[in-house]
This record gives structure tokens, sequence and C-alpha cells, in this order.
């Protein structure tokens, strides 16, 4: 039992070791000025399944980091001839959890502080929203993604537009878009203990400073509405 307690314990560091490497090795999408959202008012809808998909999301300081999940309260996307075209889907950020830190308090102490002012301030901003602006067909994608969906990312009142390299599948009624991105939060207003926000704070903070970057995995299911 005891080599065995030990084990799991292990495997979870490494589990939490690949994440936070993960989140080292890819650059964060450039964030750029508001577009015109993709509308298709031809093509087939696909109602965002809320029970079944999820955000997960990964933050770092220099030192440690945290990780944990916020779902989505609704959303659609709409597919013409096999192909995805729109769709938009909202980010319960109120649901934010922590998946990382087994002390009820210390977890509790960190939800708050992130629903807090210090980041995503949701009692005035309670949800977030990303609306698809443009999907471009991927070739020969090492990481396996078939399309680039643009799209507006709104956070805190903000909106930017961002790529999200995606995995989607179109299987009868039901359709999946898997992606993964690096958001920087300095975008979003969002700059508590950021050393590129506040130089200042670089000697203070040391490896406690938070990096700028957070990594970003939805996992969408739609079914045919």
């Amino acid at each position: 039992m005891y080599i065995c307690t030990n084990m799991k314990k292990i495997f979870y560091l490494i589990s939490i070791s690949a994440i936070f490497a993960a989140c080292n090795n890819q650059p964060a999408a450039e964030a750029t000025s508001e577009q015109a959202v993709a509308t298709d008012s031809t093509g087939t809808t696909y109602l965002v399944d809320t029970a079944a998909s999820i955000l997960n999301w990964t933050g770092e300081a220099l030192s440690y980091g945290h990780y944990g999940t916020m779902k989505l309260s609704e959303g659609s996307l709409t597919v013409k001839d096999g192909n995805l075209t729109a769709g938009s889907f909202t980010i319960d950020i109120k649901s934010i959890k922590d998946l990382d830190i087994p002390d009820p308090t210390k977890n509790a102490y960190l939800v708050g502080h992130l629903n807090d002012t210090d980041f995503f301030n949701t009692k005035l901003y309670p949800t977030g929203k990303f609306e698809v602006t443009n999907v471009a067909s991927l070739t020969n994608d090492t990481a396996g993604n078939t399309h680039a969906i643009s799209g507006n990312l709104t956070l805190k009142g903000i909106t930017k537009n961002i790529v999200i390299p995606a995995k989607v599948t179109i299987n009868g009624d039901a359709v999946e878009a898997m992606g993964t991105v690096m958001v920087n939060r300095l975008d979003w207003n969002v700059k508590y203990n950021s050393t590129t926000a506040f130089p200042n704070l670089k000697a203070k903070l040391k490896d406690k400073a938070i990096k700028d970057e957070f990594k970003v995995v939805i996992d969408l299911k739609a079914k045919k509405g």
C-alpha cells in the first residue's frame, strides 16, 4: 500500500510537470483587433452540450503553477457542406475551479482570488465569450489539428481576436472541436504580479512572479439542434 501510494504521487508529479512543460514550450497567440463575426444562415446549427464540454486552464508563476476548469453556459456551431463555418460559446467564468490544491481552505482562497479584481473580476464580468470570425483548414499539422479557428475572445469587457489551432470532427449529428492556445493575460488587462506590466516588482517577487501567458484547452461538444 505504501509503494502504491508513493507511485501515485510520482505519476501525479510527472503529469503536472508535463502540463507545465507544455505550457513553457508553446508561444502565446498573438492578439489582434476585433474582427467581423462569421455568419451562415444556410448551414446546420449544432447546440453546444454544456454538460459534456469543458475549458481547462493552466497558469504559472516562475516556481509553481495551478490548473483547473471553467464551464460553458451556452453556445452553437454552424456546419455547411461538412465544414465548420461559424459559431460561438459563452464561458461561465464564475464556475472556475482549481484542481491541484487538496487543502480546501487554500483552494477556496485561490478561487476567490481568481474571481476578484486582481484577475477576472467576476462580479462585474461573470462571463466571457468566443465568437468565430474565420475557419481555415490545416494540412500536415504536427499536433493533429485540422483547422485554425480565428475568433473574438471577450474577457473583462475587452475583445481581441486570436487564432486557436483545433481538431474538428464532424460525425452525423455531432461536432467536436478541441483546441489548445496560450493566451497573454495582459491583452485583457489581467496584470496581477506581472513583471512585464510592473518591472519594479521583479526584485520583490523573484520566482513568485506570475507569467503573462496562461494555457487554455477547450473541448467543445455540440449536437444537432
